[in-house]
């Protein structure tokens, strides 16, 4: 490695890609000040798959490295890094961990171990994509075609909240019953000349008395003069509930939605992503999800498996500042050529 002098000197404050072993790397981070510095780590590491991936352009194929482990080397090489990776972590920060069927549950144990259970936040199920079914030509199968990954999700310290991650998607207004099969007494009470015997309300009596108020005056002074969306709009706090002829029931009004509230399946999104030829490339779409939700404008996020490069396109995208590692030179070379003009520093063994 170059001496600490210049090193130092490259990497104030800069982006940084190295090339060599990841735990080199995550040792001297540690040694130059990035102790509890990293907002977001995302990593990718080999799946214990026992496949060779390969870098594809035109007629020619190279390797970019070998999954090949045995178990107990597996397990120790991701242990060593996990537990190096988690000092850099800053108290507000998380981890997720891509990874697949083949150690996923004996990551989540290990993790468990590291991180504390209490910090485990989701496993995430996000769907490989343009891997096609070849099941049907076979006439018995020993297993089903398998098409998701699973991301694990961490957190550093169990008090740490997060922002509602939300992605866009428009819904329209509608109507929805205002009786529930959840039963608390409490919440039964007289509406329109009817008290339910079992079941409860969804609001409380004053704030549903407010929204049959507020639906009263839009009917009186505001129908025939505008919609109900378009009365909503001058003030959003208001809410209605309503009851029609021939339904026993009141409802009570959604308003639209431009976004909606993720859950931990994301099938909307795709873990992969063949635009650059390098075989196990992630989805630009995956890595700016995790990123925008999950560290702010400025941060610093760290992929210490990079691969192709993906989390540190979308960092730099973004406007987050990032750093990165790999030990494979096809994969450095990729990266390089991903990241175009961006201003960092490249650091070899």
């Amino acid at each position: 490695m170059q001496t600490g002098k210049r090193l130092h000197r490259m990497v104030a404050g800069q982006n940084m890609l190295f090339h060599g072993d990841n735990l080199d790397f995550i040792y001297y981070l540690e040694k130059i000040g990035y102790k509890e510095k990293v907002e977001l780590v995302y990593i990718d590491p080999p799946f214990q798959s026992g496949e060779r991936y390969y870098y594809r352009r035109r007629n020619k194929s190279d390797l970019a490295f070998k999954d090949v482990w045995r178990p107990d080397e597996y397990f120790d090489m991701l242990e060593s890094r996990l537990k190096q990776i988690r000092e850099l972590i800053s108290p507000a920060g998380s981890i997720f961990v891509h990874l697949d069927w083949h150690s996923l549950h004996y990551a989540k144990v290990m993790m468990d171990r590291i991180f504390g259970p209490k910090n485990f936040r989701n496993e995430i199920i996000v769907k490989r994509g343009r891997r096609k079914n070849l099941q049907y030509q076979f006439s018995s199968i020993d297993r089903m075609h398998t098409a998701y990954d699973s991301i694990l999700w961490y957190s550093k310290s169990e008090d740490s909240k997060f922002s509602l991650p939300l992605v866009r998607q428009r819904s329209e207004a509608k109507w929805m019953g205002f009786w529930s099969n959840i039963s608390r007494p409490t919440m039964r009470y007289e509406i329109f000349g009817y008290t339910p015997e079992r079941g409860q309300w969804k609001w409380s009596k004053a704030r549903a008395s407010e929204a049959i108020g507020n639906y009263s005056r839009y009917l009186e002074e505001f129908s025939s003069k505008m919609s109900l969306e378009k009365y909503w709009e001058l003030d959003k706090s208001r809410e209605f509930i309503r009851k029609r002829k021939g339904v026993k029931y009141p409802e009570y009004w959604i308003p639209p939605k431009t976004h909606r509230i993720l859950d931990n399946v994301w099938l909307d999104v795709e873990a992969y992503s063949y635009s650059s030829g390098y075989s196990t490339q992630k989805h630009e779409a995956l890595l700016e999800r995790i990123v925008t939700q999950f560290s702010k404008p400025g941060g610093l996020v760290a992929d210490f498996f990079c691969g192709s490069g993906t989390t540190l396109v979308v960092a730099e995208k973004l406007g987050r500042r990032w750093i990165g590692s790999d030990s494979s030179a096809t994969a450095i070379s990729v990266t390089k050529k991903r990241l175009g003009q961006a201003d960092f520093s490249l650091i070899k063994t």
